[in-house]
């Protein structure tokens, strides 16, 4: 098969999410299994140095009066997958993140922007005359290029069938009504039944309604989105249409995520060295400058600070755990006054705390490696990658039975390999740590939990084949 696979960010090319690993990774699983894929992302500032050199430039024109879009051929140096890079200086090309200023503020074109994006889509799924290569299945991905089925149902064109994929609803791409008229969609599109959201006009229901297909990442995340609870709004919309929606979850790349041969890490190991991941807690309670003792658990976050992710639940949690001789590394960024906290939490436990506002890739395995519990008490979760990187690593995860996370993380049976609550409250999430630090005293206990999180295989090669199997029930239509 040949499949148009749109995303506006993409690992290693950008990332701010989980979006940039599913792009990054489900691609070239589907190229291994020998189905032609091509990649489709706009070209921000910087993303031209990361990839191969231009083969093609093809001009859209300018249809939106900001410039000429511009079509780039080209490919993503580290597995060769053929990507098309959307330029316009005006559009993509800002100092600042993919979808917000340096104050955190989203861009006020973010309409504009994604809506340009979403038209080169639509137009090479229609017209692969282009470049040469006509896609059989369009793959859309969150609310940045939703708007690409809404320019085909708009055109009332016959048109290859689209699957879009939801990795967070609560991402619903949606603006004031007065923005819609420089989208250049049609006004009849304008109906509860389409792409109006309370008011408003939403990319991502656009992606919804007008989609041959809908996923999630999870199959758990796929139930809950049909309650008001979890539905974000969109609920009632998703239930109508349940029919096409089907949760697959997420998986790994184990080259990029795994103990046994990660560069980034001081120590290899693997389920038969499961010893020498000590060795990596060491060095990095060492980088981090934190006591060294080796007989209390050392906890991580590797999160976005946002109360989604229930990290204000862990904040009042820490400090009764800290007195028990737990130490805590945090690595994220998001709300000032959860990264206030964090670095307070820091300055009133030096010697047990580290906190580092950001993001960074090197230092994110080497949390991994290192730590011996991560901390993901999120109070939805659509799938979550950093539990399976976990599982990987041998580090337990500490998960609220939520999304993806309740499809991955097991507390008690064969399964066991992790802690699991239920609530989103401070009693609960304590007492999950508390659980987890008894535990971990228990050394057989211990590591017959960490064997059985290394022993899942949660790799793109194993669900490869439902993708496979989905496109080719829509081909079959």
């Amino acid at each position: 098969m040949k499949i148009l696979f749109a995303a506006s960010e993409i690992y290693p090319l950008i990332k701010t999410g989980g979006l940039a690993d599913v792009a990054g990774a489900l691609p070239v699983a589907l190229r291994n299994k020998g189905h032609d894929i091509k990649l489709i992302m706009p070209a921000y500032q910087g993303i031209l140095n990361k990839v191969a050199p231009i083969q093609k430039s093809i001009n859209l024109g300018n249809p939106f009066g900001v410039g000429d879009l511009l079509l780039l051929e080209t490919h993503i140096p580290d597995n060769d997958t053929p990507i098309w890079l959307l330029q316009c200086q005006a559009l993509y090309e800002r100092e600042d993140g993919p979808y917000v200023d340096k104050n955190g503020v989203d861009f006020q074109d973010n309409h504009l922007r994604f809506a340009a994006f979403s038209w080169a889509i639509a137009t090479l799924a229609l017209h692969g005359n282009l470049i040469d290569w006509q896609a059989d299945i369009l793959h859309l991905n969150d609310w940045q290029t939703g708007f690409a089925a809404a320019y085909l149902k708009s055109w009332k064109v016959n048109h290859i069938p689209i699957v879009t994929t939801v990795h967070n609803l609560r991402y619903n791409g949606s603006f004031d009504m007065d923005q819609f008229s420089a989208t250049h969609l049609s006004p009849e599109l304008l109906s509860m039944h389409g792409m109006e959201f309370y008011g408003r006009f939403s990319g991502l229901k656009a992606g919804l309604v007008y989609a041959d297909a809908i996923t999630t990442v999870s199959p758990t995340y796929a139930q809950e989105i049909l309650t008001p609870e979890y539905g974000d709004g969109l609920d009632g919309t998703l239930r109508a249409m349940q029919d096409k929606l089907i949760g697959i979850l997420n998986g790994v790349d184990y080259n990029q995520w795994s103990p046994e041969k990660d560069p980034l890490i001081p120590q290899n190991y693997d389920l038969n060295s499961l010893n020498l991941k000590q060795k990596n807690k060491l060095a990095l309670l060492r980088e981090n400058a934190l006591s060294e003792e080796l007989d209390y658990p050392v906890f991580g976050v590797v999160s976005r600070l946002t109360e989604q992710k229930g990290l204000d639940l862990v904040l009042q949690v820490m400090p009764a755990l800290l007195e028990k001789g737990a130490r805590l590394i945090v690595l994220g960024s998001g709300d000032k006054h959860l990264e206030s906290g964090y670095l307070e939490l820091q300055r009133n436990y030096p010697q047990q705390v580290a906190v580092r506002i950001g993001y960074f890739e090197d230092y994110s395995h080497r949390i991994q490696a290192g730590i011996d519990a991560l901390l993901i008490p999120s109070r939805f979760e659509p799938c979550g990658l950093t539990q399976l990187y976990a599982l990987k690593y041998a580090t337990l995860p500490i998960v609220r039975q939520t999304g993806g996370l309740a499809d991955t993380v097991f507390e008690e049976g064969e399964k066991a390999n992790g802690f699991v609550f239920k609530e989103a409250d401070i009693e609960s999430l304590k007492a999950a740590m508390e659980r987890c630090m008894a535990c971990f005293q228990d050394t057989n206990r211990w590591q017959q939990k960490q064997q059985n999180a290394m022993g899942y295989d949660y790799s793109w090669e194993a669900v490869t084949d439902q993708w496979i199997e989905l496109y080719q029930s829509l081909l079959n239509r």
